[in-house]
């Protein structure tokens, strides 16, 4: 899930909670949950996390809840909300593993600056031996690699991650990268041709509050859009990844196995 901000004339996360309550009560039994960023409008309230977890109710109790920062995100707070590592709760880059996929959690706000520093870290998580040990390799950040939508910042902060961290990301063996800040679901090619991309490196973008969803531009690496509330069930066995997304009413719209690189 990502972007699961309330309405903002409303404050109200009503809507978030259902979607939580259809997403905790898939068939598959999830037992983590990743938030892509923006989890609420103002990080800096602590009113408005209360209003969240209200909302969530005691679903999140026997979940790991594993999340990145977004650009309406506070770190402090933020921080107080998940078990994150200790060593997050500055930069917040940091990696774990659950099953057999190794996560690394990432912070869009910084990449935009295209810090070297940053970019080494990755390398060096991606060359580690729980990386190496992992069947998949999931990256999680807020911003888009491949933009839906042609919003100036976007584009230019999406180029410089590309220039910087993808061919880091593609030698590290990258599956998948989930990621949302556009407030739609958007899907790119499965085998994508761009920036010279040689892998199999899929993005999806998911947003699942109740803010109105914004229409997609004509991306000719985008494969699928929605614009209605949504989320993820991924579900990694040994040589197949499969991603499902479903809408706010429960429909299935879209598919996507990725089978795993060689």
């Amino acid at each position: 899930m990502s972007d699961t901000q309330a309405d903002p004339e409303t404050g109200d996360y009503e809507a978030f909670g259902e979607l939580l309550d259809q997403a905790v009560n898939h068939e598959s039994a999830p037992k983590l949950l990743v938030l892509g960023g923006d989890t609420v409008n103002n990080g800096s309230s602590a009113e408005e996390w209360g209003a969240f977890r209200a909302a969530a109710g005691g679903r999140l109790d026997d979940m790991t809840v594993a999340g990145v920062p977004g650009n309406h995100d506070n770190k402090p707070l933020l921080a107080e909300q998940f078990d994150y590592p200790d060593e997050s709760a500055e930069s917040f880059f940091y990696t774990f593993t659950s099953g057999n996929v190794f996560f690394c959690m990432l912070d869009s706000n910084a990449m935009g600056g295209g810090n070297k520093k940053d970019a080494d870290w990755l390398a060096d998580q991606l060359a580690s031996n729980d990386a190496s040990g992992a069947d998949w390799r999931i990256a999680v950040c807020h911003h888009p690699f491949w933009p839906a939508i042609e919003i100036p910042k976007d584009i230019q902060r999406a180029q410089t991650m590309r220039d910087v961290f993808l061919p880091v990301m593609e030698a590290g063996g990258i599956d998948l990268i989930l990621c949302g800040h556009q407030h739609l679901y958007a899907r790119t090619e499965l085998f994508p041709d761009m920036d010279n991309v040689k892998n199999k490196m899929v993005q999806i973008m998911v947003a699942s509050g109740a803010k109105e969803s914004y229409k997609p531009g004509d991306m000719d690496y985008i494969d699928i859009t929605a614009e209605a509330a949504n989320y993820l069930v991924v579900e990694a066995y040994s040589e197949t990844m499969q991603i499902t997304a479903y809408g706010n009413t429960g429909e299935t719209f879209d598919n996507a196995a990725i089978n795993r690189q060689v």
